[in-house]
């Protein structure tokens, strides 16, 4: 078993990559972790399609999500240039709207339930309760 990375750490790793405010969000349980209200395994990031395009050539392993979404993962980070279930909701409204906290853009927490209730996973429904 991986050892369990604390959030503080994880939330570090994203201000590491100097991603400008206004070209991310931070989405899935993130939101839930810098509230404290759960520990993250990883970062999932959606991001503007320049800044996808800019980090695709830094060498960042491609892989692919459950709805053939392509994505970026390294060191607990995922990163993609849509949400990770495609036309959820547009990213430009997300990053729009995201709570800046810490100095980092995260998802409202309003939109994670609503992507809870979509996913309807035993950990998304425990998600709901927690929030």
């Amino acid at each position: 078993m991986a050892d369990k990375i604390n959030n503080n750490v994880l939330f570090q790793r994203v201000r590491d990559l100097k991603l400008p405010i206004g070209k991310y969000v931070l989405v899935g349980s993130t939101p839930m972790g810098i509230r404290g209200l759960r520990e993250c395994h990883d970062i999932d990031i959606v991001v503007t399609g320049d800044i996808w395009d800019e980090l695709c050539k830094k060498e960042w392993p491609i892989k692919y999500s459950e709805f053939g979404n392509q994505f970026l993962c390294k060191e607990n980070i995922e990163i993609g240039k849509n949400f990770w279930k495609p036309d959820l909701w547009n990213v430009t409204e997300l990053i729009r709207e995201a709570d800046i906290i810490d100095g980092l853009p995260f998802m409202k927490l309003e939109r994670v339930i609503e992507y809870k209730r979509l996913m309807r996973r035993e950990k998304d429904l425990e998600d709901i309760k927690r929030i």
